[in-house]
């Protein structure tokens, strides 16, 4: 049987997260997330948390060259940059206005697991050659409920709302307070001994 979906947040209704969610933080960066068509589906996905919680977003899902063909050549026109932890990458550090912070108008933001964004790397070279941003020191890592393939792997979510700390001084916590809401309504409903498999890192 088909569940019920709440009208504003599209969680089932068992699970909905409007309690936990703010006013959308006005960013001024877009954040353009290209997601893997294999995350649409998944419920644990946090890219509908950042739907729901920034003004300035956009989601492309695609794999291919010719999936991202269009906002490719969108790009072109912008300042934009690859969120991604390459060696040529420029470190973001603290939340500053300092001279040497990059202009980005538009931040990339690749979903889906690390096998399926290599794929997508491999597929699109082009996202190789635009300025890639990282950060110098990543916050702990709090999406308990979906396995991380490296020690260092944030959610899309987490991540995001790291970068716009940085980049725009944004607080994160009306993003994490709704990550958490998440979890919380995922696991509640889990028996104990499966519940506590989730959340034995917190």
């Amino acid at each position: 049987m088909k569940r019920t979906l709440c009208n504003h947040c599209h969680f089932p209704e068992q699970t909905c997260v409007c309690t936990y969610l703010g006013k959308p933080l006005n960013n001024h960066c877009k954040i353009l997330v290209l997601q893997h068509p294999s995350e649409v589906k998944v419920a644990k996905n946090t890219v509908r948390l950042l739907s729901l919680q920034l003004s300035n977003l956009e989601v492309i899902t695609g794999e291919t060259e010719t999936d991202f063909a269009q906002v490719r050549e969108q790009l072109q026109s912008v300042q934009c940059a690859l969120l991604y932890p390459s060696e040529s990458a420029m470190s973001l550090s603290a939340p500053s206005e300092e001279v040497n912070q990059p202009a980005i108008e538009t931040l990339v933001v690749l979903d889906g697991t690390w096998k399926k964004v290599h794929k997508m790397l491999m597929l699109n070279p082009w996202l190789m050659s635009l300025p890639h941003v990282s950060f110098s020191d990543l916050p702990k890592n709090q999406y308990h409920i979906r396995k991380a393939e490296q020690a260092f792997s944030l959610s899309t979510l987490e991540a995001t709302a790291h970068f716009l700390h940085l980049y725009e001084a944004i607080s994160p916590e009306p993003l994490y307070r709704a990550l958490a809401g998440m979890i919380e309504q995922q696991t509640r409903l889990m028996p104990a001994d499966v519940k506590q498999r989730y959340l034995r890192d917190e």
